[in-house]
């Protein structure tokens, strides 16, 4: 089996060669997919990131999400704890260049999300690679994961293209499973036991 370092490699690099026209497409029939499924219809507020380096591109449902009247976060990295904070933002202008040049909430931003149990909130994703089993592979700094850790309730769903999903990657005891995965070609779905 090849190791985590070998599939990200491997992944990143079939990621970038992806033309940008390969990119809007393969991104515009995901979002098609999205905004069908019941996690989002249902969801008052969206955890969603802001697409860099060839993911899959998030300002359609960004849209569709505020349009919906939903509140929608970006995530704010601290590259010192490798741990992040969501903000609300309500407009792309709101979004700089942040840690490794992610789009993340300006600086001056105040409303900080506080998960509040009595509404329905949906974690969306980017990754490198997934494998079949739902498990996630970053760029490595564990943000996702340290996130979710304590926070297992929040539904969550990964956007990636078909050729980022790996029959089977090495997982460790600290890696968390997606509830869901959105391709452009297919939804996996996983179970939580």
């Amino acid at each position: 089996m090849e190791t985590k370092a070998e599939i990200r490699k491997r992944i990143l690099e079939t990621r970038t060669n992806l033309t940008d026209d390969e990119v809007a497409a393969k991104s515009e029939a995901i979002l098609q997919k999205v905004l069908k499924t019941p996690e989002y219809m249902e969801a008052d507020n969206i955890l969603l990131y802001a697409d860099y380096n060839h993911e899959v591109m998030t300002r359609g449902i960004f849209e569709d999400a505020i349009m919906r009247k939903k509140r929608v976060y970006f995530p704010k990295s601290d590259k010192l704890t490798n741990s992040m904070l969501f903000f609300q933002t309500v407009s792309v202008k709101q979004l700089e260049k942040g840690f490794m040049g992610i789009p993340e909430p300006k600086e001056n931003m105040q409303l900080c999300y506080k998960f509040n149990p009595d509404e329905d909130t949906l974690v969306i994703l980017p990754g490198v690679a997934f494998d079949t089993r739902g498990f996630r592979l970053g760029y490595g700094k564990g943000f996702y994961d340290k996130f979710l850790s304590s926070r297992r309730q929040l539904s969550t769903m990964a956007l990636a293209f078909a050729c980022q999903i790996v029959d089977e990657m090495p997982d460790e005891e600290h890696d968390i499973k997606m509830d869901k995965i959105v391709t452009e070609e297919i939804i996996y779905s996983f179970l939580r036991i």
